[in-house]
């Protein structure tokens, strides 16, 4: 399932209507790891293949970005609901093509009970969704 630009904030979706929904989760990650959500966009001629953007990015989005917010400072938002959703995916998908918890945690930095607690209330929703299916469709 492809996130729409729509579920993005705002401002990330003003970033998305420029360089497109991908290319914006990436500049929204790489200022995560950061901790910085700030971002002075050079130029065109002032954007250096060496710039954090371009290395982030790639080359053409950077010059895209860079066209359209020139001289301008960004305030990166941190899409915590859009990460922490495309997370869960992530773990719900790994869990079922049979990756234990501890590699699932590992893979991404998170605690085994944390994995394990997704997982459980994902599997608990399904659960609630047949059974509220099977009533509505007479099925026993």
């Amino acid at each position: 399932m492809e996130m729409q630009r729509e579920q993005l904030p705002f401002t990330a979706q003003d970033i998305a209507e420029v360089i497109g929904v991908e290319k914006t989760m990436e500049l929204v990650r790489g200022k995560q790891k950061t901790k910085c959500r700030s971002l002075y966009v050079p130029s065109p001629s002032r954007m250096k293949s060496s710039h954090w953007l371009v290395k982030t990015i790639g080359e053409e989005a950077a010059r895209e970005l860079s066209q359209e917010y020139a001289g301008e400072p960004l305030t990166i938002p941190k899409c915590s609901s859009v990460i922490k959703l495309e997370r869960n995916k992530r773990i719900i998908q790994m869990r079922q093509q049979g990756v234990r918890y501890q590699a699932i945690a590992d893979a991404l930095g998170m605690n085994v009970s944390a994995v394990k607690m997704v997982y459980s209330r994902w599997m608990h929703a399904q659960s609630r969704n047949s059974v509220t299916y099977k009533s509505n469709t007479g099925i026993a």
